[in-house]
């Protein structure tokens, strides 16, 4: 079993990375650096890239990356049936990967060794005063508008159509935890799968991983995490003042938590922004729920379960 310390990134392959490069300029993303054929964005903590787009004729999935926690988890990766030796990446900060391929066959990427970059600026978290608790006193709340600022990659959503054969190999390559199933009476018999990583006492995202049962193996969307709730609702405020086109939100999820808001980009894939997401550790238990609507958000929008999981 693989020691996952964290989601890196993603990658993607557009037809159009001039027109992308405008969207996720405004969805809260820098563009760290670009070859002829390749665009790296990065948020504003220390991962010198969480999204590379890749140009091609036609649109689609690249790849998820996973950083292990040493290099001896690389020669782990590589010993597993089917993996890549281990490879240099030639790409900004360097670094090493494998490639593996879940049992959907998508390419995934453990990755080692890549160099951290200084953090950018970012604005300081509001502070709010609630009903009974006031935290905030002679000073004002003034955030500027403008983009929703990226901190990092927090997770992805997969439909899958052999949900029990893609949640053991999360669980038992990449030592994954479940955080939450939703089932329908039975457990052993769940339809969506949230899935931690394994940080022993550390306290990490309620997942990174989710799992969607689906009648055709595709990426549902990537999740970028934000500041706070003001920076969700500008960031929805300056995406829709560009036209930009809406997927979902803004609302609050009841598996995690999150406040969200889901956007197309310019090739049809959907990307997430979140923020105020619930930490679990090794300790938390699983939660089993019944599916339907009700256990897709709190508030929000009106959505049917179908409607969001019937994207493509």
């Amino acid at each position: 079993m693989l020691r996952v310390k964290d989601i890196h990134h993603v990658v993607y392959r557009h037809a159009d990375l001039e027109a992308l490069e405008a969207f996720l300029g405004d969805f809260g993303m820098v563009v760290a650096s670009r070859d002829d054929d390749r665009v790296f964005f990065r948020g504003a903590c220390s991962a010198p890239y969480i999204y590379i787009a890749e140009r091609a004729e036609t649109p689609s999935f690249g790849s998820i990356a996973f950083e292990v926690e040493s290099r001896d988890d690389l020669l782990k990766a590589a010993a597993l049936e089917g993996a890549s030796e281990v490879q240099a990446l030639d790409r900004p900060g360097g670094g090493e990967r494998v490639i593996l391929h879940d049992p959907a066959g998508r390419q995934v990427d453990i990755v080692h060794g890549i160099s951290t970059v200084a953090p950018l600026p970012m604005r300081p978290a509001l502070t709010y005063n609630t009903a009974d608790s006031k935290q905030r006193f002679g000073d004002t709340q003034r955030p500027e508008p403008g983009p929703a600022q990226i901190l990092r990659l927090g997770h992805i959503a997969l439909g899958v159509q052999d949900l029990h054969e893609n949640l053991q190999w999360y669980t038992t390559v990449l030592g994954m935890l479940p955080s939450d199933m939703v089932v329908e009476e039975q457990r052993d018999n769940p339809h969506a799968v949230f899935l931690r990583i394994d940080r022993g006492d550390d306290w990490t995202d309620h997942h990174t991983v989710a799992l969607f049962g689906a009648p055709r193996d595709h990426v549902h969307h990537s999740s970028f995490e934000v500041q706070d709730v003001d920076s969700q609702y500008l960031g929805n405020q300056w995406l829709t003042q560009r036209a930009w086109t809406p997927f979902w939100g803004v609302g609050r999820h009841l598996l995690g938590s999150q406040v969200f808001d889901y956007w197309y980009d310019t090739s049809g894939n959907i990307v997430e922004h979140f923020t105020d997401g619930d930490l679990y550790n090794r300790e938390s238990r699983t939660g089993y729920v019944e599916g339907g609507s009700n256990t897709l958000y709190q508030w929000g929008p009106d959505m049917a379960i179908e409607d969001f999981l019937g994207h493509e």
